[in-house]
């Protein structure tokens, strides 16, 4: 009986030896500081943005996520290092828009889980912020999502994941602007983007319109002095039936960034009419036919871009 007891007195501790064998090297490798580090870094990479936000200690996904185009590539541990404290430093390497890059982590032990296996949590959350200021508009699109500077507080920064890669543009029907990029690399650190949109083609279009149609208009009211209307004349003398006018150059219409940053001032200048009006001497009676050349020039708002409803107001 007793080489019976014996036997599996051995193979128990066996199993126990090789069970503490596991679980040491567990600690050393996926439990380890290192390991919670590549852990974060392996989903950002696999663009599981909920479990390495989780990690993060976030208790909500950024609304700004990593550009999915541009993942992180080959990460791997430089370094680790301990703190005074105990907390353990991680520099890890990897490649991001085609770059080589380094981060570094600090991490901090946490309750073990079961009792054996280590855990663990980043000391500052591996985040930085994207400070964003926008000229021409209050929008931004950030790797496809929209943000309005006028709801994020002053300034205007939002928290985004590290490492990672954000561009932001705003291209409408209205406005448009060139992308700016930015590769978030260092945790806590501020990112600041600035943003320039001008007018499109097609607000340009559409203004230029507006100029017209207005000066059409005036052009058909057949009266000295046009209501509401850039252009008109003056006559002594007895007007006999309708002056006649016709537009012979319209302005160069040009939309320039308003005071406000969010509206556009709308100029149109070096525009001629001519009126024709048959006139009667108030001297000598006699009737004779006036010609002559209006010069003017035209202003005004453009309004609205930013909710892509404009509306042009002349002044």
């Amino acid at each position: 009986m007793w080489p019976i007891v014996r036997r599996f007195g051995l193979m128990a501790l066996g199993v126990v030896a090789l069970w503490l064998l596991t679980i040491l090297a567990l600690n050393l490798t996926l439990y380890s500081a290192g390991g919670f580090v590549m852990g974060y870094l392996s989903a950002l990479e696999n663009g599981n943005h909920g479990l390495a936000a989780s990690k993060a200690g976030l208790s909500d996904v950024p609304a700004v996520l990593p550009l999915a185009s541009e993942p992180i590539h080959n990460p791997r541990i430089a370094s680790t290092g301990a703190l005074e404290t105990g907390d353990i430093v991680v520099e890890v390497a990897y490649e991001l828009a085609g770059v080589e890059e380094h981060t570094t982590f600090v991490v901090r032990e946490t309750e073990p889980v079961l009792w054996f296996f280590n855990s663990w949590a980043f000391q500052r959350s591996p985040i930085a912020r994207l400070e964003l200021t926008i000229v021409g508009d209050n929008r931004a699109v950030i790797n496809g999502t929209e943000l309005n500077v006028a709801r994020l507080g002053v300034p205007p920064r939002t928290s985004v994941l590290v490492p990672g890669v954000y561009e932001a543009s705003l291209n409408t029907e209205w406005v448009e602007g060139e992308s700016v990029v930015r590769a978030a690399t260092e945790i806590g650190s501020v990112q600041p983007i600035r943003l320039t949109v001008a007018p499109s083609a097609r607000l340009k279009d559409a203004a230029n319109e507006a100029v017209e149609d207005l000066l059409d208009d005036c052009a058909d009211q057949g009266v000295l002095q046009p209501a509401s209307c850039p252009f008109g004349i003056s006559i002594d003398d007895r007007v006999i039936g309708i002056p006649q006018w016709e537009i012979l150059d319209y302005p160069d219409v040009r939309l320039g960034l308003g005071g406000d940053r969010a509206s556009w001032s709308m100029s149109a200048r070096r525009g001629v009419a001519e009126v024709t009006v048959q006139v009667q001497s108030l001297f000598d009676g006699t009737i004779s036919e006036e010609i002559e050349l209006v010069s003017f020039d035209l202003y005004g708002v453009v309004r609205g871009t930013t909710t892509d409803a404009p509306v042009l107001n002349f002044d």
